[in-house]
């Protein structure tokens, strides 16, 4: 239960604006296992579209680091972060709406 809430409130942050000209529409939080067995929290974002061929590297990179720090702060594993553009959003089956 205790993670629930702590998924939830991770979710919560990643939409929030972070100052990083990254647009969040909706994130999906959920706690699973590498192959390796290890537990991870998987974080999958539904952004604008990049302004080139990709997003802007440092502020990626900025954004993962919050996150990672907000899941250490709630008691999560690790963080790994999928990024899916708007055009791409049926191809995640909960974004798909």
């Amino acid at each position: 239960m205790v993670r629930d809430v702590a998924v939830k409130e991770l979710e919560e942050f990643a939409v929030r604006d972070h100052d990083l000209d990254l647009t969040v529409h909706r994130a999906l939080v959920a706690l699973d296992e590498r192959q390796d067995g290890e537990t991870v929290t998987r974080v999958t974002l539904l952004l604008d579209e990049p302004a080139g061929d990709t997003w802007d590297v440092d502020r990626v990179r900025d954004l993962r680091q919050a996150l990672g720090r907000k899941a250490t702060e709630l008691g999560l594993p690790p963080v790994t972060l999928t990024l899916v553009p708007q055009s791409e959003a049926e191809l995640v089956e909960a974004f798909a709406d």
